[in-house]
């Protein structure tokens, strides 16, 4: 199964895919060290880096299997239109309280809320996909029904 991501978040994938591969080595130092002062059943510090390395290597394994699977969209190569798509960037004016949010539909991976960034799979992406500048939405929130009126689309 493909899983779709845009090319930041493919980026941001490779950079921690190195940056744990650096971990790696420093961690395989730690435990040459480690073993270099004998015994290890009672070494704290051998068990410490042996457990920290599965983790790093179950990370990496992840992150390749995630890039491995990943089908790369350059939203700024599309076509564009006033549709929602994945990667687009929309702008929202929530119809009750006239607040305006702008949110990027984005891979799960690369989904922050606090950076505006919403995951394909929330909700709010899933009811806006496809929908066109100009149209209402509603989406069901936690007590109530919220429309939002998608104001832009860009393909930024």
């Amino acid at each position: 199964m493909k899983i779709p991501m845009t090319l930041n978040g493919q980026a941001q994938l490779r950079e921690e895919l190195e940056n744990l591969e650096i971990s790696l080595s420093e961690i395989a130092d730690a435990i040459g060290e480690a073993i270099k002062h004998g015994d290890l059943s009672e070494n704290a510090d051998y068990h410490a880096n042996k457990n920290k390395q599965g983790m790093v290597l179950a990370k990496i394994a992840q992150i390749k299997s995630r890039l491995a699977s990943a089908q790369v969209i350059d939203v700024t190569k599309l076509a564009e239109s006033s549709r929602v798509v994945f990667g687009t960037t929309v702008t929202l004016l929530n119809m009750t309280t006239e607040q305006r949010n702008v949110y990027q539909i984005v891979g799960e991976d690369e989904a922050d809320v606090a950076l505006q960034k919403l995951s394909i799979n929330t909700p709010v992406a899933r009811a806006l996909i496809s929908r066109e500048q100009g149209e209402v939405v509603e989406i069901d929130g936690v007590d109530q029904l919220i429309r939002y009126r998608i104001e832009k689309v860009e393909y930024i």
